[in-house]
């Protein structure tokens, strides 16, 4: 999973300042990354539930398209200059479960054992280089979907007082 700085360096968009627009990889990247990352962007947001959002991800990973439902993520797709490529995540019981059901696809399989493990989620990293890649990550996202949708959020403890521990808020 663990990616190069040359390959973090190579992200289509890395200025923090400028927050690309949604679809600005449909002009910018080469013809066929392009219809990529609109095949896969298209079969994310037909998912029920699942917003998109580009956030800036630090100064590695820079700026990637975020998928999610509610607050629990999907994917992330990076956009760089020669490829389109997605992490994911899946947790113990989402591994569990993909290992139950119908055989996945190498590609995906791959992914899953060169992912690196952080507590209970695994992190994988998948290049996007094809239509059956496309395809078979598309399949796991639509599964992903359908089992964060048998869970209910995570829920916050509320903030007392405002915040700000041991302080009275002022009244206005």
């Amino acid at each position: 999973m663990g990616r190069s700085s040359a390959y973090w360096k190579s992200n289509l968009y890395l200025s923090e300042e400028v927050e690309p627009d949604p679809s600005a990889p449909l002009q910018d990247l080469a013809p066929a990354l392009a219809s990529r990352f609109g095949l896969v962007r298209d079969g994310l947001l037909k998912l029920p539930g699942v917003a998109e959002q580009v956030r800036f991800m630090g100064p590695t990973w820079h700026w990637a398209w975020e998928y999610g439902v509610g607050n629990r993520k999907v994917c992330w797709l990076h956009l760089m200059k020669a490829s389109v490529d997605v992490t994911f995540t899946l947790s113990d019981s989402d591994e569990s479960r993909l290992s139950k059901g119908p055989k996945i696809a190498s590609v995906l399989t791959r992914a899953l054992v060169e992912g690196q493990r952080t507590g209970p989620v695994k992190w994988c990293w998948l290049e996007l280089s094809d239509r059956r890649s496309i395809d078979a990550f598309l399949n796991l996202a639509r599964r992903k979907v359908e089992w964060l949708a048998e869970r209910p959020a995570p829920r916050r403890a509320p903030r007392l007082h405002g915040g700000r521990s041991g302080e009275a808020k002022e009244a206005d």
